[in-house]
């Protein structure tokens, strides 16, 4: 684990030096096209990209959209270094660590928090009744991810962090790994759930530590130059998807049903991959002082726990994680 953290962080910091100049020349004054780092999941983006929310918005301003499908944040933070996207979707761990290898971005929106839709399945039949039963066991999860964070913390709570071996794998392999028998545990997030479940159980989930003020969520950052520039189609951007915020609070079943079919999935299965996620709107993030303190000091414990697993050279000091959210942009939605 710490090989492939060390690997991460020299690619990004090689990176970083390669595109210092070059991410300038993607911000030209007028934009022709807005590119926008997704992941293949049911979720605000999706909604807003089937009801054509994004389109309509950028095509008034003569933009085109393109989507670019990432399997993790690891690669988004990546294209977000060399300028190939100027908005992405990820988990907050992969946020944590481009505010660590300072990377030129902020954090603006809050996707959604997560709950069912991510957690620790084991094998039906595999003997693993509790958490010690876990011990010798092989545990797959994609490394620097939430749910990579929520199986670290899991293991340490339960003193098993020495006790397993961990795999690092993305989610297509997960699934490859589970159908051979390879492995008889896997902390992942959905669609891959939703497979393995079929002859597995949950022994803990992202809701369980939510409700253990151990908060975890996908959130959008945007690229630095992108909103230096051009802040009012930042704006823009978020204005739609918290329409779908709105509109999943009151009309959740047309959400849903634009959610799985931009993801080819049937109702029933995109309402049970989104689960228990919470969808929060501008203004309960506003009510709630979700960006400006809540989810700060949650950011703030992620990068302590990370630091100390070294999954991050070190952990975003309080001031840091402050310049990293940029609140202004939900807080001016969230008054409205």
């Amino acid at each position: 684990m710490r090989k492939t953290i060390k690997v991460l962080a020299v690619v990004f910091s090689l990176l970083l030096i390669m595109t210092g100049c070059s991410n300038r020349k993607n911000d030209p004054k007028k934009v022709s096209e807005v590119r926008i780092g997704i992941l293949q999941v049911p979720n605000d983006v999706a909604a807003a990209r089937q009801l054509n929310y994004l389109k309509v918005y950028f095509d008034k301003k003569h933009i085109q959209t393109k989507y670019i499908i990432f399997d993790s944040g690891v690669d988004a933070n990546k294209a977000l270094i060399s300028g190939d996207i100027d908005f992405a979707t990820m988990g907050d761990t992969n946020g944590v660590v481009a505010m660590s290898s300072k990377i030129d971005a902020k954090l603006i929106w809050v996707n959604d928090v997560l709950g069912n839709n991510e957690g620790l399945v084991v094998r039906n039949g595999s003997g693993i009744k509790d958490f010690q039963d876990l011990a010798g066991q092989k545990i797959a999860t994609p490394f620097a991810s939430t749910s990579h964070y929520s199986l670290m913390m899991t293991l340490k709570k339960y003193n098993l962090l020495d006790k397993v071996s961990l795999l690092d794998m993305d989610t297509q392999d997960i699934v490859a790994a589970w159908n051979r028998g390879d492995i008889s545990a896997a902390y992942t997030w959905q669609p891959t759930l939703t497979p393995m479940l079929k002859n597995g159980h949950f022994l803990i989930t992202s809701e369980d530590l939510r409700n253990q003020n151990r908060v975890t969520a996908n959130i959008t950052l945007v690229r630095g130059g992108f909103e230096r520039s051009h802040p009012e189609l930042v704006k823009g951007l978020l204005q739609q998807l918290n329409r779908t915020h709105q509109e999943m609070q009151t009309d959740s079943k047309k959400i849903i049903t634009a959610a799985s079919k931009q993801n080819d999935l049937g109702y029933n299965e995109a309402k049970s991959q989104i689960g228990t996620s919470e969808w929060l709107t501008a203004k309960q993030m506003v009510d709630q002082k979700f960006l400006t303190e809540t989810f700060q000091e949650q950011l703030y414990i992620t990068g302590r726990f990370m630091a100390q697993q070294q999954t991050i050279d070190h952990a975003p000091t309080k001031k840091e994680i402050s310049n990293f959210v940029a609140s202004n942009y939900v807080e001016e939605l969230g008054d409205k």
